[in-house]
């Protein structure tokens, strides 16, 4: 019996029962089609309402593995009047809540690792906060403006012994071929120093403290505010060392730098 056959036979035994029955009837053979149809309409619906009430960001923040989702409100609040955003054309974002592990690769550090690349494709980040070990992570992806093109000797100066440098020799490896030949196949040149700290993270999760006076070339992307006011008072990164830097394709760099001050308050 085909199926158009079937539902004629099936219209004939329902014939005089009544609208239960047909309900029934729809139910058993187009529920799956119903619960389709109407997830796709609740996707467009709420995908309309976003868009139109979607405001263009006059800042965004990931403040990774901070530990505190419940201070978004207040750092938003306070910065947003720190740095005069009008929020009836804008919007600012700073986001406590994204949790990252570079030791073990989870379901949550993946949907981490997308969202993050995600903004970066589309420039919507300005700055990233986190952990000391995961800002390395991600200052050996090359993710962060050298601090020199962006502040002048002065402000270097005061803040000398609170930046965070990379060896650029490292990040150079880490993006070359040698790199995703050791990924894909577990050698690599032993004579190389930076190859075998590449193995070395690799192998651990962690990246190296290394003195800047032992980095053949030294580039300040981060500063570290373990000293900070505002990370102090609303409980953030306890336990561990927060390290903060500007993202090398920001689109709102004078916000980005005013973050940066609101932080070193």
């Amino acid at each position: 019996m085909s199926v158009h056959e079937e539902i004629r036979e099936q219209q004939k035994k329902l014939k005089g029962q009544g609208f239960k029955a047909h309900l029934q009837y729809f139910w058993d053979y187009y529920k799956i089609h119903t619960i389709v149809a109407l997830a796709a309409i609740i996707f467009i619906v709420v995908l309309v309402k976003d868009i139109t009430n979607n405001k263009p960001y006059a800042f965004y923040a990931l403040m990774i593995n901070s530990y505190s989702s419940n201070a978004e409100e207040v750092l938003e609040s306070e910065f947003t009047e720190y740095a005069g955003i009008d929020t009836t054309t804008n919007s600012c974002f700073i986001d406590t809540s994204v949790t990252y592990n570079t030791e073990i690769i989870d379901e949550v550090t993946i949907a981490t690792s997308q969202k993050i690349m995600a903004n970066l494709s589309a420039a919507e980040l300005d700055t990233m906060a986190a952990d000391q070990n995961t800002f390395a992570y991600y200052a050996h992806q090359d993710i962060f403006t050298d601090l020199r093109t962006i502040y002048d000797e002065s402000f270097l100066n005061e803040y000398a012994d609170k930046l965070f440098y990379v060896d650029k020799g490292l990040v150079d490896y880490i993006a070359s071929d040698a790199y995703q030949d050791f990924l894909m196949n577990g050698s690599y040149d032993k004579d190389n120093k930076y190859a075998v700290m590449a193995a070395d993270i690799y192998a651990t999760g962690q990246y190296p403290d290394t003195p800047v006076a032992e980095m053949d070339n030294p580039v300040p992307v981060g500063i570290i505010i373990d000293d900070s006011s505002v990370i102090k008072d609303n409980n953030l990164y306890q336990g561990t060392t927060p390290v903060v830097g500007i993202i090398a394709n920001t689109t709102r760099l004078d916000n980005a730098k005013l973050f940066i001050e609101y932080l070193l308050k």
